[in-house]
């Protein structure tokens, strides 16, 4: 009795692992279900993108070149100044009284070296009074000047046509001049809106395929609904490392100025933005879906490689590609229009090997059934 119920666990197991050789021999002549696409001619329109803000194409921050109180301010923050405007006015009780005090000295000294002057051409004063009279005429007169200066740089003008974008100051504030450790006070800020220009950081792996000249178009969250477009002007030649939350992750990027074809009055700098940089664009070539292309080793050699189908076979194929875009990237060689490749699931192409066998989803199988059938029906009509 013990010996038939061993026999029959025997059989069972025997028949069992025979149903489970013949399913997977069955399963690999049906071939893995994979999504598939032809090779096309198509536009590709290749692009790098980065984010930063909007800044006036002339912009100058209003700094003092000398130390008082700001006595009278004739501009408000949103006013357009001209050059040359007076924007406002320090305290010049001190440098007035300078500038006086300079201009007698300097009519005294104008005075006395006319004499000498005089006297010395009738050769009755010494060569040395002489130019010791003029020494100090040219001094009284190196200090008018200077106290001329000092007093003139209490009229604060615009050095550019433009918009008060900021104003730091009131009448009555300090103001203090730069040193090599204080930058000053910046009184304000003057920038010319009518020209208006986007700055972004690139990253270092995108900046070599910027060039000037290149098209852009610009995004910012103020105008969700208007794409401005502009022109690459200036591509950074020394990177901006700036460091992450992580102490060894550090990020090198490099700066990209674009000018903006068009301008609005409701633009302002400081503005985020978004810009999509064209760095190539092509019509009417040969395209496959971007994920459809990997690299692999083909004969113990790495290189860009595409699965084609070819009878319900996978076959590992080599190819040249050349621009990207988001979802396609172009064909130079190894496939030809009309050619099938497998395009995912991302698993199983992850998992496919040359050789084994596939099974197109049905979507394209229908698809290109139909093409058929309205190819055929266009010829009958014809």
């Amino acid at each position: 009795m013990k010996k038939k119920t061993r026999l029959f666990v025997i059989i069972g197991v025997v028949i069992l692992l025979a149903l489970i050789i013949i399913l997977n021999l069955k399963f690999k002549e049906q071939g893995l279900v994979v999504e598939t696409k032809p090779a096309d001619y198509g536009k590709i329109v290749s692009k790098v993108s980065g984010d930063g803000e909007l800044k006036a194409d002339n912009q100058v921050n209003i700094q003092s070149q000398t130390m008082g109180t700001v006595e009278k301010l004739f501009v408000k923050e949103g006013n357009h100044v001209v050059k040359g405007q007076l924007l406002c006015l320090l305290d010049s009780t001190s440098t007035r009284a300078s500038l006086d005090l300079a201009q007698a000295q300097f009519d005294q000294a104008s005075q006395a070296f006319a004499r000498s002057e005089s006297l010395y051409a009738q050769s009755l004063i010494a060569p040395q009074d002489y130019e010791s009279a003029r020494a100090s005429y040219k001094t009284a007169k190196a200090r008018l000047q200077q106290a001329q200066d000092s007093y003139e740089k209490t009229k604060i003008t615009a050095p550019i046509s433009g918009t008060v974008t900021q104003l730091n100051i009131e009448e009555g504030e300090a103001v203090m001049i730069g040193t090599m450790n204080y930058t000053g006070t910046i009184l304000m800020v003057i920038a010319d809106l009518n020209k208006m220009m986007g700055i972004i950081n690139l990253d270092e792996t995108d900046v070599p395929s910027v060039k000037i000249g290149a098209k852009a178009n610009i995004t910012m969250d103020a105008f969700p609904d208007t794409t401005f477009t502009g022109n690459v002007t200036k591509v950074g030649y020394m990177p901006k490392t700036t460091a992450s939350s992580a102490l060894t992750d550090q990020t090198t990027d490099f700066e990209i100025e674009i000018a903006l074809d068009q301008t609005s009055p409701d633009l302002r700098p400081g503005l985020s933005i978004n810009a999509e940089i064209i760095t190539g664009e092509k019509d009417s070539v040969l395209v496959i879906p971007i994920q459809a292309a990997g690299r692999r080793k083909v004969k113990g050699e790495e290189t860009q490689t595409v699965f084609l189908v070819e009878k319900g076979i996978a076959k590992l194929t080599s190819i040249k590609t050349g621009l990207s875009s988001e979802t396609e990237i172009e064909i130079l060689d190894g496939i030809k229009p009309g050619n099938v490749v497998v395009t995912g699931p991302y698993k199983m192409l992850a998992k496919l090997k040359d050789g084994d066998h596939v099974k197109p989803e049905p979507s394209f199988l229908e698809n290109k059934q139909n093409s058929t059938k309205s190819d055929s029906n266009a010829n009958k009509k014809k």
